[in-house]
């Protein structure tokens, strides 16, 4: 059997280790555009101010593939392909054929539509060359950054600037802070100490109305009543799951490929997984489930019958010494609530109608962490939409 694998994040990876496990002998190739093994996207953000070790930072090795009899295939770039041919056309023009494919294209940066979103010095950080790319603006000595978007990758991004002596602004257009991973009285609980971090600045509630520019490169970015002076403006509001490719091929797509439990898509012997899947309504984004899809993806390609079940994913956050954990669902029939604002920590618990945990934040002393997230009620494909 022939498979071939779209990809280079987790989702891809996982797809190519399984099917492997399952057989010794079919021809497995991964395709990726990028120019470097699949690694830890998670980790992008932080190396823009630290240097991670190869094993922290790839999945595995390049040797780990020659072992394994993987066909690694960096920078290849699918342009299309066929289903009823069973082809794939890259950029470099040579075919490749498939028995089984998966499609581990995973997703983009959203790029909001405002002007001045293509000025030389607005970035986004996604893939390995754009980390690069903010690399080399930093060694240039930019010193005035602006970073859109508020959410958990945007302050870790914020502080990897900070550390790389920046001053920093964060413009958030929610009104409080990570509205998807905290309540108010627990973004009020850290904001508090966010709010002393000298060369950072958060706006909340705040629209972008441009980013200005002068001689073709960013000089600030553009609030309604202010402009923010910046040589570097980075993006951080939110992906957009990469399904060009499938939808020019037929396969039905909405936000994300739609793939069924078993990440089988509507064409036979196609399947999806990770950022660009979307199971049954939704589109996860995370590392986990895109690690879960992609050996469920394999197994299915060897005959199996195993579905997907959506577990509890935690928001982690650990910046400029504030430590925070979030997961389910953030609010209940009834909440518990324990608060140190001397010692930093901050607790709350949520209850259903029948006393079930479903949600629970802590902040400063995450000790009971994994404690709480095995007993947090999983959610069904319905409620996880």
């Amino acid at each position: 059997m022939k498979i071939a694998i779209i990809g280079g994040g987790v989702a891809a990876f996982e797809a190519a280790k399984t099917a492997r496990e399952l057989s010794p002998d079919a021809e497995i190739a991964l395709f990726s555009r990028e120019a470097v093994p699949p690694y830890r996207r998670p980790a992008l953000s932080r190396m823009a101010a630290e240097t991670l070790s190869d094993t922290q930072f790839y999945i595995k090795p390049t040797e780990f593939y020659r072992e394994k009899n993987i066909r690694l295939e960096l920078s290849r770039t699918l342009r299309k392909f066929d289903p009823k041919t069973r082809t794939l056309v890259f950029d470099s023009g040579e075919p490749e054929t498939y028995d089984k494919l998966l499609l581990a294209t995973g997703a983009r940066c959203f790029l909001p539509p405002v002007p001045g979103i293509s000025l030389d010095g607005v970035l986004s950080l996604r893939e390995f060359a754009d980390l690069e790319s903010l690399r080399a603006r930093l060694d240039a000595g930019v010193k005035q950054a602006v970073v859109i978007g508020g959410g958990l990758l945007g302050l870790e991004l914020a502080q990897s600037l900070l550390l790389r002596g920046c001053h920093v602004t964060v413009v958030e257009g929610c009104p409080t802070l990570l509205p998807r991973n905290l309540d108010t009285e627990a973004a009020a609980a850290v904001l508090a100490t966010l709010k002393q971090i000298l060369n950072l600045d958060l706006l909340f509630g705040r629209c972008v109305d441009s980013i200005e520019g002068a001689n073709g490169k960013a000089a600030g970015v553009r609030l309604s009543q202010e402009t923010i002076p910046a040589d570097l403006v980075m993006i951080s509001a939110g992906i957009r799951s990469n399904t060009a490719e499938a939808a020019a091929a037929g396969i039905p797509c909405r936000h994300g490929i739609l793939v069924d439990r078993h990440m089988k898509t509507g064409v036979p012997d196609v399947y999806a997984a990770g950022d660009c899947a979307e199971v049954e309504g939704a589109c996860y984004g995370l590392y986990e489930p895109a690690r879960q899809m992609g050996s469920i993806a394999a197994k299915n390609m060897f005959g199996a019958k195993e579905a997907f079940v959506p577990q509890v994913y935690p928001a982690r956050l650990s910046v400029f010494g504030v430590k925070v954990f979030s997961a389910g669902k953030l609010e209940g029939a009834r909440s518990e609530v324990q608060s140190d604002p001397a010692a930093g920590t901050f607790r709350k618990l949520f209850f259903d109608g029948t006393g079930r945990l479903i949600g629970a934040i802590l902040v400063g002393d995450l000790r009971e962490s994994l404690k709480l997230q095995t007993q947090i009620m999983v959610p069904d494909m319905e409620t996880a939409k």
